[in-house]
């Protein structure tokens, strides 16, 4: 279970007030029945309905407050009204009412509340998903009406200015923070890294770390992480003997076309030309034409 005892269903005083009255703790408003809720906090039934919602999805192992409110945007107060979908389609849906297309990992929730909605029991976190929806997505695709955009460029996620911070000693804590998820790309270049993983190492949401992040960097996190890895292959196409395959690998990148078309746009050279002007073998071969 996850631990919402924090006020992450966005309860006001008085509802917590009427809550702790009446022996309900937050953690457990989807114990009880959304009749009961609304009777209890006097409230509207698609209030209850929300509170509920926002308390089952939240009990779920990996599932945050942003997640819920995509379900409830969507039409789902409760895992029950989940059972049976499918994930993927979900995920189609949310991208088309979006607009843009939407983080992979949110996928893997999608899976993960429609396994749980299947099997109550189960003791699974999103993560466990990637494997099938990365083998799903590779033999089927995204339908053809997916949304070009991302999800980062959305007007929403557009804020330019980060919040100035009255004290120096908190502008140093938030910089070291940035720094830490700068270190998790470092040491995962090869690896697929999810918005809410560099968020988790920086000890901050995924939407206040987007927004720190593009301040800090003037880039976006993946943008950066693109330069990084770049920066690798660079290194590799320089100092080692490598197939070029092989260096895209080890660097991260999807495929050949995506890699030559990142480096091209990067250093307005291929990496072929750039191995061939600046590698191991043509240092050589300028040294021994020196001799």
């Amino acid at each position: 279970m996850s631990d919402i005892t924090r006020n992450h269903l966005d309860i006001t005083a008085g509802e917590r007030k009427k809550l702790r009255a009446a022996n309900i703790r937050i953690r457990e408003i989807h114990r009880h029945t959304v009749k009961e809720l609304q009777s209890v906090l006097q409230v509207s039934k698609i209030r209850a309905m929300e509170l509920f919602a926002l308390s089952e999805f939240q009990s779920l192992p990996s599932i945050g407050i942003r997640f819920a409110y995509d379900l409830i945007s969507m039409g789902y107060y409760s895992l029950k009204q989940l059972k049976g979908k499918d994930g993927a389609k979900l995920t189609d849906q949310l991208e088309i009412q979006t607009g843009a297309w939407i983080d992979p990992c949110v996928e893997d929730q999608f899976r993960l509340v429609v396994h749980y909605a299947q099997h109550p029991e189960s003791h699974k976190n999103w993560w466990d998903f990637t494997t099938e929806r990365k083998a799903f997505r590779g033999k089927n695709g995204y339908p053809a009406s997916r949304p070009k955009k991302p999800w980062f460029e959305l007007p929403q996620y557009q804020l330019h200015h980060l919040p100035a911070a009255k004290k120096e000693e908190t502008k140093k804590d938030l910089h070291d923070r940035l720094k830490k998820a700068v270190s998790l790309m470092k040491k995962n270049l090869s690896k697929t890294l999810t918005l809410k993983e560099l968020a988790e190492a920086s000890h901050l949401s995924s939407y206040h770390f987007l927004r720190c992040f593009r301040s800090a960097y003037s880039k976006t996190p993946f943008q950066y992480l693109t330069h990084l890895r770049l920066k690798l292959a660079c290194k590799l196409l320089r100092e080692t003997g490598l197939p070029v395959n092989t260096i895209i690998s080890k660097c991260g990148f999807e495929n050949d076309s995506s890699f030559i078309r990142l480096f091209k746009k990067e250093f307005r050279i291929t990496p072929v030309s750039y191995r061939n002007e600046f590698g191991l073998y043509a240092r050589k071969r300028g040294e021994q034409a020196g001799e």
